[in-house]
C-alpha cells in the first residue's frame, strides 16, 4: 500500500512540474512593440533590443533593454535604458511621447518629441542621452 501511495504522490508531483514548465514562458523570449506603447530601441532605425514604455517614466535608471524581434534584436539586451536609446517607435495613436535629456521631465536642456504613431531616430543631442520620457 505504501508503494502505491508513493507512486501516486510522485505522479502528481511530476504532472504539476510538467504543467508549470509548459505554462512558463522562456526567460529569453524576444519582445516586440505593440499598440499603446512607445518603444525605445538600443540602435537607430528601430533596430536592436527595446524597452516598452506604457506610462511616463521620471527616470530610466534601473530599467534595461530586452531582446526584440527587430533586426539585430539582441544588440543591447540587458543594457541600461538610461542614456542608451538611439531611436523611438511610438505605437500610441492617441498621444505623442517626449524623450528628455534630463530626469524628471526636465526640458531645460534638451528633449525630442515623437508624434502619435510616429518614429524617430534620436537627434545628435538626444542619442544615448535619454533620462526620462512622458506622453503629451
Amino acid at each position: 500500500m505504501r508503494l502505491k501511495h508513493l507512486a501516486a504522490v510522485g505522479a502528481v508531483a511530476l504532472a504539476t512540474t510538467a504543467g508549470s514548465l509548459f505554462l512558463a514562458s522562456p526567460a529569453n523570449a524576444a519582445v516586440s512593440c505593440s499598440v499603446d506603447y512607445a518603444c525605445l530601441h538600443y540602435n537607430s532605425n528601430n533596430e536592436g533590443a527595446l524597452y516598452k514604455q506604457y506610462y511616463g517614466i521620471l527616470d530610466y535608471a534601473g530599467l534595461t533593454f530586452s531582446a526584440s524581434t527587430s533586426t539585430n534584436g539582441g544588440n543591447g539586451a540587458g543594457q541600461a535604458v538610461k542614456n542608451n536609446a538611439a531611436s523611438v517607435d511610438n505605437w500610441d495613436f492617441d498621444l505623442g511621447i517626449r524623450i528628455y535629456y534630463n530626469s524628471n521631465y526636465d526640458y531645460s536642456f534638451a528633449s525630442q518629441r515623437i508624434d502619435k504613431g510616429g518614429f524617430a531616430n534620436l537627434n545628435s543631442t538626444m542619442k544615448n542621452n535619454n533620462a526620462s520620457g512622458d506622453w503629451y
